[in-house]
């Protein structure tokens, strides 16, 4: 039976939520670069986001994937976010991936960025990136319990079987810490962690 790993990746693999870092990334670097027409578009979805609250996280979310963002923007990202990394983590993920294991990281994050960040930083064999996309108009958005239908429509997982290894720092995993037989806390909050400790104690490695 394959051996697997899945990982989060906002607060896990990396130390920071990599979203919020997206939006002001996006906003100074096409000010910079004198793209002022993404600039614009930027500002006005950040403006019905957080100032006059007329837009979802959901649709501030699939606005800003849908828009049409410069390659070198995600690689530029990918470089910004190294600075970021968990290199404890990422040394288990290194570690797991030379002995055999199958390794999927799994996130919130938007696919496009995300992609490019795993290309760009971490040095290992084939890994399974899943993160959140726009399908036929509609956001597929890869949180909760959506992680593990994404898993299993892409053959990772057996939605009947447990696999080895979660690397998570929040209860919104909890779907997948279900079926994990082993679970990595990354810096929990206090809510998580007790949450964790009542529901799973016998699975964590903190």
């Amino acid at each position: 039976m394959d051996k697997k790993a899945v990982f989060d990746f906002d607060q896990t693999l990396i130390n920071v939520n990599s979203f919020t870092k997206w939006v002001a990334f996006l906003l100074s670097k096409s000010f910079e670069s004198g793209d002022y027409k993404l600039f614009y578009k930027v500002s006005i979805f950040f403006f019905r986001r957080k100032i006059i609250k007329t837009l979802s996280h959901q649709n501030f979310k699939k606005a800003l994937i849908e828009l049409d963002v410069k390659q070198d923007y995600y690689e530029l990202f990918a470089i910004e976010l190294s600075e970021y990394i968990n290199q404890e983590v990422l040394n288990h993920l290194i570690e797991l991936n030379q002995n055999n294991y199958k390794i999927a990281i799994s996130s919130a994050a938007p696919e496009n960025y995300l992609k490019e960040f795993v290309k760009k930083n971490i040095p290992t064999k084939e890994i399974l990136v899943i993160g959140t996309i726009v399908e036929n108009n509609v956001l597929n958005d890869n949180f909760g319990e959506r992680k593990v239908v994404n898993l299993v429509k892409k053959g990772f997982l057996n939605p009947k079987k447990e696999f080895d290894i979660l690397f998570t720092d929040s209860y919104d995993d909890f779907h997948l810490a279900e079926l994990a037989k082993e679970i990595y806390l990354i810096f929990p909050d206090e809510v998580s962690k007790n949450k964790y400790e009542q529901i799973f104690p016998e699975k964590l490695t903190l």
